[in-house]
């Protein structure tokens, strides 16, 4: 008998959609990188993979209001007038950290500002997703890459399996229960700022000592661990690291997405064991609806 939770569920839906979206997307790198293209597929794979789809939500491409037009404008159905989020569409591949006036985030901050009311903004060039929170001082909740480390669109099943569970943070069924809410205060945390002030916290110091001892064998003083690592904060690996060579810089970007990797799972395993399991994938009478993805019973774009 098969059990699973209700991400789990959502998670095992959106990937055969996935695979068809990533395997357009391959064809669309191929043929044509026009902005038009991937706003057309932004639309398709918002409705298909992430859950918005016409029975609970109207996206609408190039929606006018004054003098702006919005690439992608979604709304409740059953209120189309009441935008919910807007996203803004870049040319395939582009590169989403311009600073310049008509880089996507300025644009859409410029946008919700205008338009008054709508909290979310979403950014992508296809590959790239990023979430921002025009409440929170436009701060990113989340991002991902749709691309593996290859910078290649896998579509192998357990590659699919991780991008799509990468995707569920930007999925309709986050927006309705309230999730991006707490992905936002989760990001406000864990803000450069807010880690910089908790790694030099002096309790934090006094452990990393404690670790460089057990180590290391070595006492740091508090007064020196602290420099150092307000030094580390405040230049970076990059600058301080120069003199590193090619593979040391390989070996260290390997342990960092190990433990990203790993971290990840640990907190699957344990938000799954705290939702409790679903028989068959079914839900119960208590459970809230899955959102529709455009499969099985749905509706088709």
């Amino acid at each position: 008998m098969s059990w699973e939770t209700r991400k789990e569920h959502v998670v095992r839906e959106m990937i055969p959609q996935l695979r068809e979206h990533m395997l357009d997307l391959k064809r669309l790198a191929d043929t044509s990188a026009k902005e038009s293209g991937v706003e057309v597929w932004s639309q398709s794979f918002m409705k298909n993979v992430l859950g918005f789809s016409p029975s609970s939500y109207s996206i609408e491409s190039q929606k006018p209001h004054r003098k702006m037009r919005f690439d992608l404008a979604v709304s409740l159905a059953n209120k189309p007038d009441k935008v919910v989020l807007l996203v803004e569409v870049k040319k395939l591949g582009a590169d989403l950290n311009k600073s310049d006036l008509r880089s996507g985030k300025l644009q859409l901050a410029e946008y919700l500002k205008t338009l008054g009311g709508v909290r979310w903004g979403i950014l992508t060039n296809g590959y790239e997703w990023r979430l921002y929170d025009f409440k929170s001082d436009f701060i990113t909740v989340t991002s991902t890459d749709i691309c593996s480390e290859q910078q290649e669109l896998d579509t192998n099943p357990k590659a699919l399996e991780d991008t799509a569970w990468d995707l569920l943070d930007f999925s309709a069924m986050y927006f309705q229960e309230g999730m991006w809410e707490e992905l936002s205060t989760e990001a406000q945390a864990l803000s450069p700022d807010s880690l910089a002030r908790s790694i030099l916290a002096i309790e934090v110091v006094k452990r990393i000592g404690k670790n460089l001892k057990e180590h290391r064998q070595y006492s740091a003083p508090l007064d020196i661990l602290t420099g150092k690592l307000a030094e580390l904060i405040e230049y970076g690996l990059n600058d301080m690291l120069a003199c590193w060579n090619e593979e040391q810089r390989k070996e260290l970007d390997r342990y960092i997405r190990a433990q990203i990797k790993l971290a990840k799972k640990t907190k699957r395993a344990v938000q799954s064991e705290r939702e409790g399991p679903r028989e068959n994938g079914q839900s119960t009478a208590t459970d809230s609806p899955v959102p529709d993805t455009g499969r099985g019973g749905g509706q088709n774009p």
